[in-house]
């Protein structure tokens, strides 16, 4: 609601249309933004008591790793298969929220330029497809470590 003073000294009040988002698409990022956000602040949590609180960080060694992740050719636990999907989403849902974060931000500063924009993105989405998709594969095929390395 604005308010302005008119030459009576009467104070008028009227207002404003609110201002409308640019799509549908818009408002599914802005909800995804907000409980993506949520949903990481637990996972980051419970992932920080996981590997610092429970575990200990002096305590990580190759052989506890390839304990949770599973050896490479391996078969797979459920305990493992849930670590492993546990990651996953953290994964997904961070780069989707890194890269719903830079799009706004890209949309600030080059939304009068589509050409900018779209080749931007383009680049950004390419970099976050291969880093999602090498994260992935490695959740996919567990850890690989060598005999020696599971002795120490």
């Amino acid at each position: 609601m604005a308010v302005t003073t008119a030459t009576s000294g009467r104070t008028v009040r009227y207002v404003q249309p609110i201002v409308q988002g640019r799509s549908r698409f818009e408002r599914a990022m802005w909800l995804f933004m907000r409980y993506s956000g949520l949903a990481l602040v637990f996972l980051a949590l419970s992932h920080f008591w996981l590997q610092h609180l429970l575990i200990g960080t002096h305590a990580i060694t190759t052989a506890q790793t390839v304990a949770f992740w599973g050896a490479q050719g391996q078969p797979v636990t459920v305990g493992q298969l849930l670590f492993r999907a546990y990651y996953a989403v953290m994964l997904v849902l961070a780069v989707g929220h890194g890269i719903n974060g830079v799009r706004q931000v890209a949309y600030d500063y080059f939304g009068h330029r589509p050409a900018a924009y779209k080749a931007l993105m383009g680049a950004v989405v390419s970099i976050a497809a291969v880093i999602s998709a090498l994260g992935i594969l490695a959740l996919l095929l567990g850890a690989q470590a060598s005999p020696e390395a599971l002795t120490r």
